[in-house]
């Protein structure tokens, strides 16, 4: 009997835990450098990245605009804009934006 309330107590933290998680954004600080096709010299770039589990939300500094997900598994996060093919791998933050210009930038987020 004490066992089964136990496991049945964990099932209940579980789910409630998993509920509080799927409502929750995570906003990254984003800074990195875009590296010029042509060798120009690198500028630097920063943006705001906001993850939400039913989307992906992206300031450049002109407010925030909305990007589809192309897919998402435990290790990257690949979403698209009408600029650009973005990935964001969760374990290291790192982050690239390949632009259809032939551009790529190269960022580190940090959450907060």
């Amino acid at each position: 009997m004490r066992r089964s309330v136990t496991i049945a107590a964990l099932a209940m933290a579980s789910a409630i835990s998993a509920a509080s998680a799927a409502g929750e954004q995570n906003k990254f600080s984003c800074t990195g450098t875009m590296i010029e096709p042509t060798s120009l010299a690198p500028s630097p770039k920063s943006l705001q990245l906001t993850l939400s589990p039913a989307k992906v939300a992206i300031n450049l500094g002109q407010g925030d605009s909305n990007a589809r997900v192309l897919s998402d598994n435990k290790i990257q996060l690949k979403f698209q804009t009408k600029e650009f093919v973005g990935e964001f791998f969760h374990y290291t933050g790192d982050l690239f934006l390949i632009y259809k210009s032939g551009h790529l930038a190269r960022l580190t987020c940090n959450q907060g």
